[in-house]
């Protein structure tokens, strides 16, 4: 489990990239989970991607499968997922509500896992955990990774603190 600070290690087929993202939000537990679950609205959030989900895919279900792709200038980066597991919350607001989702990434260049944690945080707060295990299969970019010991680690956690911040304002949800 990434301690929050992120690390870069060898694993069995590459290098494992691991962190974890937290934030306490407004709003309410479910709202929380179903807005960050629709997985083609992160494309507001994450800067030069876009979250298309497979045609034939399941939505809001295990088995819903979904890609991002990253472009920066000439570079264009697929992370296939699909969803593994998924226990959305009760629906109360009371210290049982947690939503929980597992999604395997499934591509060529990122193998690994996320789970994201909803859980609630005091009145009208919700606390948000994305930890990220993430395993770059091709050796050159392994290498790359490896040679920044826990800079990768500590650049994926910033930068889902970041798209967690900017989508606040769709967590917050209606009044």
């Amino acid at each position: 489990m990434a301690d929050g600070r992120g690390v870069s290690r060898p694993g069995p087929q590459g290098r494992l990239v691991e962190f974890t993202a937290s934030a306490v939000v407004t709003g309410r537990v479910k709202h929380v989970f179903d807005v960050l679950t629709d997985w083609p609205r992160q494309t507001a959030w994450v800067p030069a991607t876009v979250v298309a989900r497979a045609q034939d895919s399941p939505v809001a279900a295990v088995g819903e499968r979904f890609v991002g792709t990253t472009t920066f200038g000439p570079f264009v980066l697929v992370d296939a997922m699909e969803v593994v597991d998924r226990v959305p919350p009760d629906g109360t607001e009371g210290p049982g509500a947690v939503g929980r989702v597992r999604v395997a990434k499934t591509g060529d260049v990122f193998g690994g896992d996320v789970d994201i944690v909803v859980a609630p945080a005091g009145p009208g707060r919700v606390r948000v955990d994305w930890t990220e295990r993430i395993l770059v299969r091709p050796r050159w970019l392994a290498r790359l990774a490896g040679l920044g010991g826990p800079v990768p680690g500590l650049v994926g956690k910033l930068a889902f603190e970041a798209v967690l911040r900017t989508a606040s304002d769709d967590l917050r949800g209606p009044s």
